[in-house]
């Protein structure tokens, strides 16, 4: 008899197990999708300071954190034709595909959790595309640190999700009104992806990459994003040193110079001046390389060679372009423009504000390792070996296409 109740035994707690699995779930249409994250410092400063005296035992340098959760209003998505747009504050109107809403708290768990009593849908963040931080939290003590650690922690959120830099307020770049795309995050997210096209934007980075910097003794480089009026621009980068806070901003020409110097470069175009006149080259690939001196570990000296290789795209200077000088004038003077551009880079990274973005230190580590272990110390803080080291670049570009003519029109007549 026991034997026969043997099989039914088995089935139901295989059925007590598998039913367990159902105890936490949440219907997707109670979802609140979240996809953008803006993080900006309290627009009320008074109120800033008075949380501090609320909480005396908060630590100096803790920032109180003013935040915009971008939701998804499905049936904003659907409604074809319709005018996309945002509120703030958790204002909408009919049809639209988003809900921004703004909170403030010591945390961002905490500013998560006070969605709760203004939105009748559970914050999701699986779908987390973008994270953006203002510079004013950023350059703030424990501030970029702080902004990202609940994001890092939650096992909702994605590593895959990017983080920005905004120059100015965070909050104004996801209430952007795109006008081909009506979700603000999802745009942003689009245009990051844009590198290969332009070689003034940093390379993408996502959350599990800041992770690992965070975990790091090294400076590194973020993408710098602004909003203007109904679209935003992504070019530059954000600095942030050991300390983990941003000390400065790179410009769109830095940029390029940064990426040809790091070996990111993914194409964009190349100009050059040949005369008085303009030729521009098409990036197809480029690649770098670093030799290091170190008989004196007081005075590193580093040779960047830059590989360059494109085709002519444009060109307003009257030449025959299948004449081998001709070829080698034009790649000399995009030659010399990479190596001007790299130096205008690191005057700015290794003399203005020192951060080791070009990522030397790295190289050491992997290549001389010995020497790396009783200096590493010493590279960017203590003796500062980083600012001491010698850095030179040499730059080749070959051309590898001239396009579908190969005389200007201004040599045709010649």
């Amino acid at each position: 008899m026991n034997k026969r109740l043997l099989p039914y035994g088995t089935v139901a707690l295989a059925a007590s197990l598998l039913l367990t699995g159902c105890w936490d779930q949440v219907q997707i249409e109670e979802r609140g999708f979240v996809v953008g994250v803006a993080v900006d410092a309290p627009r009320n400063k008074l109120a800033h300071q008075q949380a501090h005296k609320e909480a005396p035992n908060k630590p100096d340098g803790q920032s109180r954190f003013l935040v915009t959760t971008q939701l998804v209003i499905p049936g904003g998505m659907i409604a074809a034709g319709q005018s996309n747009g945002g509120g703030g504050g958790g204002q909408n109107t009919a049809n639209e595909a988003f809900l921004n809403i703004t909170s403030e708290g010591d945390s961002l768990f905490e500013v998560s959790r006070e969605l709760a009593t203004r939105t009748s849908r559970t914050p999701f963040y699986q779908h987390l595309k973008v994270i953006v931080i203002s510079d004013e939290i950023a350059r703030s003590k424990y501030g970029f640190a702080n902004a990202i650690d609940f994001s890092l922690r939650d096992p909702d959120s994605r590593r895959s999700t990017k983080v920005f830099i905004s120059k100015g307020e965070a909050k104004k770049v996801i209430e952007v009104k795109p006008k081909t795309e009506k979700l603000p995050a999802l745009y942003i997210d689009s245009i990051g992806d844009n590198i290969s096209k332009n070689a003034r934007m940093l390379p993408v980075v996502r959350l599990g990459d800041v992770h690992e910097q965070l975990l790091k003794d090294f400076s590194f480089a973020l993408p710098r994003i602004t909003a203007e009026k109904s679209e935003v621009k992504m070019a530059g980068a954000a600095i942030i040193n050991p300390d983990n806070h941003l000390i400065g901003f790179l410009g769109e020409e830095e940029t390029e110079g940064l990426n040809f110097l790091t070996g990111e470069i993914r194409g964009g175009i190349l100009k050059a001046r040949v005369g008085s006149d303009l030729v521009v080259l098409n990036i197809q690939g480029a690649k770098r390389s670093i030799k290091a001196d170190v008989r004196d570990r007081q005075h590193i000296k580093f040779t960047i060679n830059i590989q360059c290789e494109g085709a002519v795209v444009e060109s307003f200077y009257p030449m025959d372009l299948l004449n081998g000088k001709s070829i080698s004038k034009l790649q000399s003077a995009f030659a010399k423009e990479i190596v001007r551009m790299s130096n205008d880079t690191i005057t700015k990274v290794h003399k203005d504000m020192p951060a080791d973005v070009l990522r030397l230190g790295r190289h050491l580590k992997q290549y001389h390792h010995s020497l790396w272990k009783q200096i590493s110390h010493d590279w960017e803080k203590g003796q500062k070996l980083y600012e001491k080291c010698e850095i030179a670049v040499n730059a080749e570009v070959f051309i590898r296409n001239v396009g579908g003519i190969n005389k200007t029109e201004h040599s045709l007549g010649r």
